[in-house]
């Protein structure tokens, strides 16, 4: 396995690394209308060129996640960035995922961004996010920039608590299909009202800070 280290961390919005300050100036913050505002701490790999995900990227999967918890009143913003070594820009094997772990510090979500996530249940393969649980119980989202804009939607659901599951309309669901569009594509009222428990907890237990 490939060693990965932290080459710098800040606390708060952070410049921890060459163009990691316009990652976080384009996304976007959270809405005074919303109930919740909940944090995201991301880790950028770095490679030659700068950081694996571009600003665009960025922006779409937080614009994205904080439309599909609309109906939550919920919605992420970048708390804290910082930069992951050009070792992390293929996360390879479940050994890699687990050594994330130790960098999940605070009471905010994180996003580890690579540049390809392999699929460890069929070598070969490829996927564009998991919500990871390490073998120290610690969960994380992890993502490839190859992922859709729906992608960390999806793997926010699972932090909330979802399955995948059946319901055409539904971004928890990975079949193949035409119907509905993927642009219709959201949470199904039935899943919504299933994360409303877990939401409820994580504020009231202080497990994730609202950071309005």
């Amino acid at each position: 396995m490939r060693a990965l280290l932290v080459i710098c961390a800040l606390s708060g919005v952070a410049r921890a690394a060459p163009g990691l300050d316009a990652l976080v100036k384009a996304a976007p913050g959270c809405d005074a209308k919303r109930t919740h505002c909940l944090g995201l701490a991301l880790h950028v790999a770095i490679g030659d060129s700068g950081p694996i995900a571009t600003a665009d990227w960025v922006t779409a999967q937080i614009t994205g996640a904080n439309r599909h918890f609309e109906p939550l009143a919920t919605e992420f913003k970048i708390v804290s960035i910082d930069a992951l070594p050009a070792s992390a820009l293929r996360v390879e094997d479940r050994k890699e995922r687990d050594s994330f772990a130790s960098l999940a510090k605070g009471r905010m979500i994180h996003v580890f961004v690579t540049g390809r996530l392999d699929d460890i249940d069929l070598p070969g393969n490829k996927i564009y996010g998991v919500a990871w649980r390490s073998r120290s119980n610690i969960k994380l989202i992890i993502l490839s920039t190859q992922a859709f804009e729906r992608t960390l939607a999806h793997e926010l659901g699972h932090v909330f608590g979802l399955p995948h599951s059946a319901y055409p309309i539904s971004i928890m669901n990975k079949t193949e299909r035409e119907d509905p569009p993927p642009e219709q594509r959201t949470f199904a009222p039935a899943e919504l009202v299933a994360m409303k428990p877990r939401l409820a907890w994580f504020v009231r237990a202080k497990a994730l800070d609202d950071v309005r």
